[in-house]
This record gives structure tokens, C-alpha cells and sequence, in this order.
């Protein structure tokens, strides 16, 4: 998932808990079987979550019905299966490498309000850590975790967290904070973006 175009996304932790629980109903194998085509049919489809389809090229861009952005992800721009759902929730960034530092001091201060406001809606995480810790899991479904010597020089993912959604069909819940490349070493002015993503629960023995 790439970063946001345009300024860091800064929606509220209210905001956050208000978009998990327009999520916690969803029904995620029909998400998962993907859209019809672009017409009436999407539009049907995507009503039946309170979405409203705002893009569709490549990938598809939903308006929830409390003014959030999801995008469906699929690969090579196909319509299906959707392998993840994500939203952008927060970032900062810094205007040279001098100001790295306090960009994740920041993303240090604003991350346990964040999870805390996931934690409200699906309880404690399944896992969490930051990118020095040790047991990361292997890929979140889509996301490959980078190798352990990457994790560290890069510091990606900064922070992480996932949830296991019970009342869905295998599916999981993480929050996140990936910085950009360039601001953990301080090669050029830091950008780190927060983001939640659902996924279907990978079925390979060891995932985590």
C-alpha cells in the first residue's frame, strides 16, 4: 500500500472508533469475492455497506456514510478477489532530515491513543510491537513484513498491532505506522503515515 498523495491524513481517534464500528458488521467474504463491474451493480454492492463508490480505476475508492475513505485493494488492478481494505488515519512529516526526530517522537506520542481507539471498539491486540521488537509475524495477508535487517535499519513498520475479528470469517484487523524511506537514517525529510487495514486471515500453518 502506497502512501497518501497530497498532506499527512490527521483524522481523530474518535473518528477512527467511529469507522471501526461501521466495519465490525461487515459482512467480509462478500468483501472479499470483490465488486461487479463499474454501474448500478457497484453501486448496489457497495450501498450494502454504507459506501459509496468515489474512484474505480485500478483500485476502488469508497466514501463511508461517516465521511471516511477505504480503498479496496486487488492486484494488478482487477476487480477480484479484494485482498485488503485500508484507510489512511494519520501522518506527519518533517521539512528537513534535522526534523526526523521529532516526527517520531511524534508518531511515538500519538500511536497508544490510536490503538487504544482501536482496542475500544475490538479489545486488546493479538500482537503488537515496535520495530525493534523481536516475534514480528512473517505478512498480515497482503503486507510481507520486511526482513529482519531491513525492519531494523529502516525502522518499517515503526509501530504495528493487529486484531483477529471473531465475528468475521478469518479476518484481521492492523494498525500500523510506516515511515518513509530516508527518515529513519536521515537521508532526506521524514514522512511516517498511520494505517488500518483488513485482511483476510492467511490459512498457512505459522502465519504469525
Amino acid at each position: 500500500m502506497s502512501t497518501p498523495a497530497g498532506p499527512p491524513v490527521d483524522r481523530t481517534p474518535q473518528e477512527l472508533v467511529a469507522e471501526l464500528r461501521g466495519l465490525v458488521g461487515v459482512e467480509w467474504e462478500t468483501v472479499w469475492a470483490g465488486p461487479p463491474l463499474p454501474g448500478q451493480g457497484l453501486d448496489m454492492w457497495c450501498a450494502q455497506f454504507g459506501w459509496t463508490p468515489t474512484q474505480f480505476e485500478y483500485v476502488l475508492n469508497v466514501r463511508t456514510d461517516t465521511g471516511g475513505e477505504h480503498v479496496l485493494n486487488a492486484r494488478g488492478g482487477s476487480w477480484r478477489p479484494v485482498q485488503s481494505l485500508s484507510h489512511w488515519v494519520w501522518g506527519a512529516s518533517a521539512e528537513t532530515p534535522e526534523g526526523n526526530p521529532e516526527v517520531l517522537a511524534e508518531a511515538d506520542r500519538v500511536w497508544p491513543v490510536y490503538r487504544d481507539a482501536v482496542s475500544s471498539v475490538l479489545g486488546g491486540p493479538a500482537w503488537e510491537g515496535a520495530w525493534d521488537s523481536s516475534f514480528f509475524p512473517g505478512a498480515l495477508g497482503e503486507y510481507a513484513i520486511p526482513k529482519v535487517s531491513d525492519r531494523i535499519e529502516e525502522k518499517d513498520p515503526y509501530r504495528m498491532a493487529y486484531w483477529e475479528l471473531h465475528a468475521s470469517a478469518g479476518s484481521l484487523v492492523s494498525l500500523r505506522i510506516t515511515p518513509a524511506l530516508g527518515t529513519a537514517d536521515g537521508s532526506d525529510a521524514g514522512v511516517v503515515n498511520m494505517s488500518l487495514q483488513v485482511c483476510p486471515r492467511p490459512l498457512e500453518a505459522g502465519w504469525r
